[in-house]
């Protein structure tokens, strides 16, 4: 009932505005022919009458009475003028049919169409000139834009709408040397980036917003870099590329800070969507550790792809509340589960209930110096998870199992990385058993994960510092969590069961480099506003990580950033059950150093610390 009150009073509103313009140019055009003493006018009652009711009535068929004022365009403008015809032509042939139609009384309708057009033109614009041009920004941030194409010109369209937000565009930069000297929207076109850096040098600005989406990440660090050379402080936003966004890919509200993922890493890798979508649509789906970094963002993209249900099962109920409120709109796709996956009474109930096609084994303990000091936990989940859930995957005929791992499990140095090398190993064991295609896929570190070095060193920064890092030369591996998760579905369906996957992450990055690049981003300077202190390297903790054993190589799959990696089966089903066996059993029922001894005797390659040493040779039967 509210809607169509506020429809009828906003037509209403329209329909007395346009027919006062009609009016009001009618006898302007009256008058105007007075003046000039044509011979024969006399006041055109019927004309007016006529003009006025056909123009209202196509105006109303155009739907020109359900525009918002304040966002009338061009478009509207040209319906407007078609309107108007309509109501000219309708006229003149009610004039011919009764008999009164003339030179003169054609030549007054023809007149009154055109100032017509001027007059309900200027009244339907006539909000959006007063807001736009006239009425002064909310915020009076100057600001400049890198990029002068397309993008810029939406952005500034949609700017000069935004109230809540609206800086000062004080100039353009663009690298193409045609745009120079041009204007977008009024702002003048000064030059390409050095220009823009020696503009930065001699004026007060405020911000800078990079308006080219698809602007490599190589190239906006560069340009990152060289702003801040000159201010340190300034603010970099930007629009983000066209696929991470939805339905309004330039809009002033999608304009963001930049951060440390737009800048670091190679960029961002695409996977095959019609193989995935071909895999994974009308399936049965289950996620282990899903209300994690990695379990969740898994979920976002199967979500897209159609499945028949996806079974997000976590040990975290806060975790799955978020994940199942983020996604409340999805219906009975999305199944919550809170189960620990090493109970399997629980885990044999859910299997019994609804037999999954495919399961993604993210639910780990995978933060390195506290399974240093509870490494009997990493080994009850790490390893007798995966091992309990690889048997229920063949028990009950599951098609795929995709097990996630980590560079940490090549030559591991704690025991985070030496449970998941063993997971790897139940996984092969079980391949050839029963018709569930066992595969693991190794990455290294993940942008923004929970516990991950870039929300502790932001969360540093924030407090005013200091920034700690292990080691200055430490280096690790990134990449972003949706590239990991793509790349990471793309290899479970390239797998055909028994494979060790390993994607290619690119070039190693110096986390103090890291450090660095944070600092600058939230407009400091690194040593003199935030200081950086070295607290030497953690317990488990490498200097950097490897993606193979130093016996295994690598071949090319049909993705250039996924591989195989050649690696043999070390143990069959039989010797990894007794050696796990006992693995679980001793860690009931005994020590921290034991656990340790007995995952150095199952991965030869395994080597920890006794009294500040290393052991590398010493293993237990």
């Amino acid at each position: 009932m509210n809607k169509r009150k506020n429809y009828l009073q906003h037509a209403l509103f329209f329909i007395v505005g346009d027919s006062v313009a009609i009016i009001l140019a009618s006898l302007f055009t009256y008058l105007l022919l007075d003046s000039l003493a044509v011979i024969g006018i006399v006041f055109p009652q019927t004309q007016i009458l006529l003009m006025l009711t056909f123009s209202i009535l196509s105006l109303g068929t155009f739907k020109m009475y359900q525009v918002n004022w304040r966002f009338t365009s061009l478009r509207e403008l040209l319906f407007i003028a078609l309107g108007l015809v309509c109501g000219l032509v309708l006229s003149t042939a009610v004039l011919l049919i009764i008999g009164q139609f003339t030179a003169l009384s054609f030549s007054y309708l023809f007149l009154v169409y055109f100032l017509s057009i001027l007059f309900v033109g200027s009244f339907r614009i006539s909000r959006r000139m007063i807001t736009e041009v006239f009425k002064s920004p909310v915020l009076k941030k100057r600001a400049i834009l890198f990029g002068a194409g397309n993008a810029a010109d939406q952005l500034l369209r949609d700017l000069t709408r935004n109230y809540t937000w609206s800086p000062n565009i004080v100039a353009i930069f663009d690298d193409d040397e045609k745009l120079h000297g041009l204007t977008l929207h009024g702002v003048a076109i000064l030059g390409d980036r050095k220009k823009m850096l020696s503009f930065l040098r001699y004026t007060d600005i405020d911000e800078l917003i990079v308006a080219i989406p698809s602007l490599p990440k190589s190239e906006l660090k560069k340009i990152t870099d060289e702003v801040h050379s000159v201010i340190a402080n300034l603010k970099v936003k930007l629009l983000p590329s066209y696929h991470l966004l939805t339905d309004d890919p330039v809009a002033a509200r999608n304009i963001r800070q930049i951060s440390i993922e737009d800048i670091l890493g190679r960029e961002p890798a695409r996977a095959d969507m019609n193989s995935l979508e071909k895999a994974l649509t009308g399936k049965k789906i289950m996620i282990t550790g899903a209300g994690g970094s990695i379990g969740s963002e898994i979920v976002r993209q199967c979500l897209h792809l159609m499945p028949d249900k996806i079974t997000a099962l976590d040990i975290d109920e806060t975790s799955l509340f978020h994940l199942m409120n983020e996604y409340s709109h999805v219906g009975d796709i999305l199944q919550p589960c809170v189960a620990n996956v090493t109970d399997e009474h629980k885990m044999r109930q859910i299997f019994e209930k609804d037999v999954p096609d495919i399961i993604f084994h993210a639910a780990a303990y995978k933060h390195v110096p506290m399974m240093e000091r509870f490494p009997e936990e990493a080994v009850k989940i790490n390893i007798g998870g995966t091992r309990l859930l690889s048997k229920m995957s063949c028990d009950y005929g599951v098609d795929k199992f995709v097990l996630i791992s980590t560079d940490k499990a090549v030559n591991p140095t704690n025991v985070m990385g030496a449970t998941k090398r063993v997971a790897e190993e139940v996984c092969l064991s079980y391949n050839d058993l029963c018709g569930t295609k066992f595969m693991a896929v190794r990455f290294g570190n993940v942008l923004g994960s929970r516990g991950s070095v870039v929300p502790l060193f932001m969360e540093q920064i924030r407090n005013g510092g200091p920034v700690t890092i292990t080691h200055k030369d430490i280096v690790r591996y990134f990449m972003t969590i949706p590239e990991a998760v793509l790349l990471v579905m793309q290899a479970g369906m390239i797998g055909e069961g028994g494979e060790v996957f390993v994607l290619d992450m690119g070039e190693p990055i110096k986390i103090s480099d890291m450090a660095r690049q944070l600092i600058r981003l939230h407009g400091l300077e690194p040593e003199r506003d935030i200081a950086i202190e070295y607290t030497g390297l953690r317990p488990g903790e490498k200097m950097y990580e490897e993606l193979l054993k130093h016996e295994e190589n690598l071949v090319s799959t049909s993705h250039k950033l996924i591989h195989k990696a050649i690696c043999t089966k070390e143990y069959n089903r039989e010797e990894i059950e007794r050696l796990t066996d006992n693995l679980l059993y001793k860690v009931q029922n005994g020590s921290a150093k034991q656990a340790r001894m007995i995952l150095k005797d199952i991965v030869p390659t395994y080597t920890f610390k006794v009294k500040g040493e290393y052991l590398i040779t010493e293993s237990i039967g």
